[in-house]
């Protein structure tokens, strides 16, 4: 379920853009922590769950294998997960971390040579990660992994699997007639889609209910394939099918699990569109292209479920986007081309104003900043924290590297106030800062604190209180107070709500 990659980049997209828009002083600031390796040189990130922890896979030494680590965000090196300890093929790529739950569990594949892989869970309880087997003694690849540690993929080149973490083996889910299946997602009831074939050559997404009956086809839109590739808790489904029997045209679906047939998403004017991601409230993000099947102009998208078509969320002044994922918000990321024919990640907040280019809204004080280029928004969470993949321009081999990207969700304004001329040894009236909790979620507000060489000549009350709620504000009054003649100057840190301080600057004159 924590898995938003590797499975339903159809990579489609279209239309005029909607444009970007610029950051503005109200915007959260981020800040970015490369997650560093396992001793080579690059990085990978496949999953990310709501505490910020990161999987994905690492160069070793090298850099001929890489293996499967967990980034905990905690403040200590990734961890390796290693191999299961299998000697492993001269043709291995080794392991990767394919998906991780909210305890930090992780679900992956080690690949033994000659693609033969086996799924692996790792329990995060001071142990080395467990096989999970096989069906029939081939090979297994894990797709996904839920709350309770259950784990869906496919085994043998063919066969959907769940593994219940209950002490038995993995179980075969069946098809649908026909004789090849796959996994792809499972939510915390532990109920999986994927695809599975009616008949030779054909495969229509499915539904296994994990109530002792077979899976359900959920047939297409009018054409002769489709896949499920995301589930939410409500059991509802985001795939993709064909419009026409034997056709290339292929749009994104809803299944609302209610009774009704998949809901066609259509498509930004195009032939294609395909989902990256389902949240709790059935909205989906993706791809779809503008112009037939030309997915050099394709463009991200947003369904939100709402009764309207999907949108388009335009570019960052290139022809293309991609929507990679969407939180419980309706916030999106994922990558767009510049007006210079760079690729660079993109945060879309929902809130009327646009795409934005995420490398324009980290802090000017992070020291990374002036070296770290983010191309692909990856993964969002409902924290708002950011997975996404980058280069350090400092890097002359341009090695790929994972980055973690929290921002702030509050907001000060204004930034800077000047007192002008004040008599020593008096108080001025007050001038006064809006704090805005820009996120949806109450926010911790760890601290409110003057700093700088005259922080004593200043002075502030405020209603803030320890928290604040989700889209609310409160007011910082700050008063100058000279106690001698001169230019005086100070900051005002307001510190929560993730992503470091916030702050305004302070400038009066005594007289």
């Amino acid at each position: 379920m924590y898995s938003r990659l590797a499975r339903a980049l159809m990579v489609v997209v279209g239309v005029a853009a909607t444009g970007a828009f610029a950051a503005s002083a109200t915007d959260p600031k981020y800040r970015i922590t490369d997650i560093g390796t396992l001793g080579g040189h690059f990085t990978g990130g496949n999953a990310m769950n709501k505490s910020g922890q990161i999987t994905g896979y690492s160069g070793i030494s090298g850099d001929v294998l890489s293996h499967a680590f967990i980034w905990r965000n905690d403040g200590t090196p990734m961890l390796d997960l290693g191999t299961l300890g299998l000697v492993l093929g001269s043709s291995s790529r080794g392991s990767w971390g394919q998906a991780i739950n909210s305890s930090g569990q992780v679900a992956g594949s080690v690949d033994r040579g000659n693609y033969i892989d086996l799924a692996f869970l790792w329990k995060n309880n001071g142990r080395p990660a467990i096989s999970l087997g096989t069906l029939y003694g081939i090979d297994s690849d894990a797709s996904a992994i839920n709350d309770s540690g259950q784990v869906t993929g496919t085994s043998d080149g063919g066969a959907a699997f769940v593994w219940l973490n209950d002490g038995r083996p993995m179980q075969d889910l069946g098809t649908l007639g026909g004789n090849q299946a796959g996994g792809e997602d499972i939510n915390a009831s532990g109920q999986v889609t994927g695809s599975a074939q009616p008949s030779y050559q054909i495969s229509h997404a499915f539904f296994w209910k994990n109530d002792g009956t077979p899976m359900q086809d959920l047939g297409t839109l009018g054409g002769t394939n489709s896949r499920g590739y995301f589930i939410n808790s409500s059991g509802q489904i985001a795939g993709t099918s064909e419009v026409k029997p034997f056709g290339i045209a292929s749009h994104a679906f809803l299944w609302k699990n209610n009774g009704t047939p998949m809901v066609n998403l259509g498509t930004l004017g195009g032939a294609i569109s395909g989902p990256s991601a389902v949240n709790e409230f059935g909205q989906v993000a993706g791809t779809s292209t503008v112009h037939g099947l030309d997915t050099s102009t394709e463009r991200a998208f947003v369904w939100r479920n709402d009764g309207t078509r999907m949108l388009n969320l335009g570019t960052l002044g290139g022809p293309a986007s991609s929507g990679y994922d969407i939180n419980a918000a309706g916030w999106v990321v994922g990558g767009a081309d510049t007006s210079s024919n760079r690729t660079h990640a993109f945060l879309w907040r929902n809130d009327g104003r646009g795409m934005r280019d995420l490398n324009n809204l980290i802090d000017p004080t992070d020291p990374l900043k002036p070296y770290v280029v983010l191309d692909y928004g990856l993964v969002i969470n409902d924290a708002g924290d950011i997975m996404a993949s980058g280069y350090d321009t400092r890097d002359t081999g341009g090695w790929l590297r994972t980055y973690f990207v929290r921002g702030s969700s509050l907001a000060l304004s204004p930034l800077s106030l000047a007192f002008g001329n004040q008599k020593a040894n008096t108080t001025s009236a007050a001038k006064a800062v809006t704090v805005q909790n820009n996120g949806t979620s109450a926010v911790l507000i760890t601290g409110i604190r003057l700093a700088g060489a005259n922080a004593g000549q200043f002075a502030f009350t405020h209603n803030c209180g320890t928290t604040l709620a989700g889209r609310a504000t409160c007011t910082i009054n700050v008063k100058f107070k000279p106690a001698t003649k001169g230019a005086k100057s100070a900051v005002l840190n307001v510190n929560g709500g993730g992503g470091g301080l916030r702050s305004v600057s302070l400038t009066g004159t005594g007289i």
